[in-house]
């Protein structure tokens, strides 16, 4: 964790969070009375921490001071009657920091969900799409471009290229019909994540069954499966 400072110049108290290095290197006087916390490295795996735990420190402090009318020779300090607005601004600031906290949380699940999505099926490039249609093409990507373009297959951007499910595709790897009629259904209530997404996950509307799975062999359950969820039934 970097060093990080308030000024001390406006104020009865400055703020500093520093490494255990740096700690016993600190600089201390003999009259002042010091508050120190142990963070571990909890500070290592949210951006901007420094700057939230300066800002929710400040403000706490700053209530105490307010809320018992401590006042330091030549220094203007808040007064009580600003206590309340002060303890706001040290709430506002707890809020954001659950509210990262929250985010964070929801992307790594997000992150988690991807990866399995990923392994669970079988993705084909554009390339070995072509070879497997046995497109005669010079540009490879022609015609699973062309069929993405028709709403007759969707695909996911991994690494700059668009990889397509196999589970879409037929025997003659050519897209399965339904799969236009699913996408057509949803439209731009789902993104591509989100078509793979529902596509690799159980559904109650399918005996527990995940849509891709039963794709070929049930394929008008599956399209009923997907109206549901358009129509705001619950699934999974």
């Amino acid at each position: 964790m970097k060093s990080n400072t308030t000024r001390r110049d406006e104020s009865l108290f400055y703020i500093q969070t520093v490494n255990g290095n740096e700690l016993h290197t600190l600089t201390t006087h003999a009259d002042s009375e010091y508050l120190v916390i142990d963070l571990g490295k909890v500070g290592h795996h949210h951006s901007g921490f420094d700057e939230t735990i300066k800002v929710a420190m400040g403000a706490a402090v700053n209530a105490v001071i307010a809320s018992m009318g401590l006042i330091a020779p030549g220094v203007q300090t808040p007064k009580a009657a600003n206590a309340p607005e002060v303890m706001k601004s040290a709430d506002d600031v707890a809020r954001k920091l659950h509210r990262q906290e929250r985010l964070e949380r929801n992307a790594l699940r997000r992150e988690q969900l991807n990866a399995h999505i990923l392994a669970d099926s079988a993705w084909l490039t554009a390339k070995e799409l072509s070879e497997k249609a046995q497109f005669h093409n010079t540009n490879p990507s022609a015609g699973p471009h062309r069929w993405k373009s028709a709403g007759r297959i969707f695909a996911l951007q991994l690494n700059g290229k668009d990889n397509y499910p196999e589970y879409a595709l037929d025997e003659g790897y050519r897209p399965v019909p339904v799969v236009k009629q699913i996408i057509s259904l949803f439209g731009n209530k789902k993104t591509s994540w989100g078509l793979a997404i529902w596509f690799g996950t159980p559904n109650s509307w399918l005996n527990g069954k995940k849509p891709k799975d039963v794709l070929k062999s049930m394929p008008e359950q599956v399209l009923k499966a997907a109206q549901a969820e358009v129509d705001g039934g619950a699934h999974g």
